[in-house]
């Protein structure tokens, strides 16, 4: 019985670390979330004579409609639409290695209006902190089986409700060679624990392992069961393709996410093309 007892414990270790092997992720079934796209910076540089181009992996966003894409804020900056060698892009219906997808031009980007970004000190810790990080980037003609849903449900009292974080962000895997990665976990407050968490939900890890969302994965829905929450804006983890372990403590969470509760008015009246604030 002892025995028994063993293996049954050695067998769901693994099987949380295998369904959560983002960082710690599960790669996505084909057609799963649709709506998810990846946010690329594309640049055309000249060189002794030749064209080069470079894609780079910048962030994830939700598609809401063919022309509005939700993300995070701190994912753009005005340069970016003023640099006539770089483009920001919209990857959808990827599904790598073997898919690449279709690409769509990003043309501008509206900014939630109370963003702030800052940096605060806590017992000597320099923390960066995100507040209302949310933001829709336009663009347009991109056709996906469905469209990102917006939860209207009050972000508060979602808390212990399970939740997925989607992200197109670095694992330790090549840049190609991952489709979207999905990772589940448990909605909590963490506001007596996080710096400038108004607003903000925190997905803890299942089965208490270290796992983190990554470079990329920003902007990235979290999806509840009623639609989506919120995007993830930061993490306290740090990993890229590269990364083969974690400096977190188990039990941290794995992303802090911006809600998107009490924020439909600008939304809607964006996508609806009722104003252009």
């Amino acid at each position: 019985m002892c025995l028994l007892f063993v293996l049954l414990i050695i067998y769901f270790t693994q099987q949380c670390q295998t369904l959560l092997r983002i960082y710690g992720g599960r790669d996505a079934v084909r057609g799963e979330f649709p709506y998810v796209v990846r946010i690329e910076e594309h640049t055309t540089l000249f060189f002794n004579g030749k064209i080069e181009r470079t894609i780079w992996r910048r962030c994830t966003g939700a598609a809401l409609t063919p022309s509005w894409i939700l993300s995070a804020a701190h994912c753009v900056d005005e340069v970016d639409f003023n640099n006539k060698n770089k483009q920001l892009a919209a990857r959808y219906n990827s599904y790598f290695p073997k898919y690449q997808g279709e690409t769509r031009t990003i043309f501008e980007a509206k900014i939630y209006p109370t963003y702030t970004s800052y940096y605060a000190n806590l017992e000597r810790i320099t923390e960066h902190t995100l507040r209302n990080d949310l933001c829709l980037l336009r663009s347009e003609g991109i056709v996906v089986d469905h469209y990102g849903k917006l939860s209207i449900v009050d972000y508060r009292s979602l808390i212990g409700h399970e939740a997925y974080t989607l992200g197109f962000g670095g694992t330790n895997a090549s840049e190609y060679s991952k489709p979207l990665q999905v990772l589940k976990g448990m909605l909590y407050d963490c506001s007596k624990e996080d710096i400038g968490s108004i607003d903000t939900l925190c997905l803890m890890p299942q089965c208490g392992i270290q796992t983190t969302i990554c470079g990329g994965d920003s902007g990235g829905p979290v999806v509840h069961s009623s639609g989506i929450v919120g995007v993830n804006s930061r993490s306290a983890g740090n990993c890229n393709e590269y990364s083969t372990s974690l400096n977190v403590t188990t039990g941290t969470n794995a992303a802090v996410l911006a809600t998107v509760s009490g924020k439909f008015d600008w939304i809607s009246n964006i996508v609806v093309n009722k104003t252009s604030n």
